[in-house]
């Protein structure tokens, strides 16, 4: 027999839309970060091109990272939809830059290797969570899986900083060897981000085949 009562929604906050809509922001800012960094070095001009605008994207999109799942747990207002898109964004907003940084070395080994390892790594743990999933198993990140994404996020903010310092900063100044600094720094991040992805990858992938 089917209940005509509808569910208690009265206790739920009343911004419980703000969880998602920051996840959701910030995979819209994804397209426009990657023009921004393609703009700046290309030279192509636009709003995107400006060293503030780009800055403030990449800054809105990590803090939007941090508050979409403090006030999820905040409130209480953990959901599936939440938990689904949450880390999709993040994979989206890393290879996105990855690609981008591909691009403007053109190809160039040091940026092109740790950026197919991460890559490739996220799509194969995607797939082991899912068959884990239809197994009735799950696979929640694990420390050395977090510590790989905030090596990842330290890495494209330092490299962000090298290209807009690089586009901007005067030549022969010690700010812009800060620059050159930044990028050295980006990438050792970058290539200890690829490293823990390869090794905890290779976890996820073993866990998978046991479920």
């Amino acid at each position: 027999m089917m209940s005509n009562k509808t569910p208690d929604l009265s206790g739920r906050h009343s911004l419980y839309w703000l969880p998602n809509a920051l996840t959701v922001s910030r995979i819209v800012s994804i397209p426009l970060i990657i023009w921004g960094i393609l703009s700046i070095v290309n030279g192509w001009g636009g709003v995107l091109s400006k060293a503030w605008v780009l800055g403030g994207l990449f800054v809105l999109a990590c803090l939007t990272d941090f508050l979409d799942g403090y006030y999820a747990r905040k409130w209480n207002l953990v959901s599936d939809f939440g938990r689904m898109i949450d880390p999709i964004a993040d994979k989206l907003l890393v290879a996105g830059c990855l690609i981008a940084f591909a691009i403007i070395s053109n190809g160039q080994w040091l940026f092109l290797v740790p950026a197919l390892l991460i890559i490739g790594r996220d799509i194969l743990v995607s797939g082991a969570r899912e068959h884990a999933a239809l197994e009735g198993k799950m696979m929640p990140p694990t420390n050395l899986a977090k510590w790989k994404t905030a090596c990842e996020m330290l890495a494209l903010a330092a490299l962000i900083f090298w290209v807009i310092g690089k586009a901007y900063l005067p030549i022969d100044t010690a700010v812009q060897t800060t620059a050159t600094v930044s990028k050295s720094i980006g990438l050792v991040l970058l290539w200890l981000a690829a490293a823990l992805s390869v090794y905890t990858g290779t976890l996820y992938f073993r866990a998978a085949l046991k479920a």
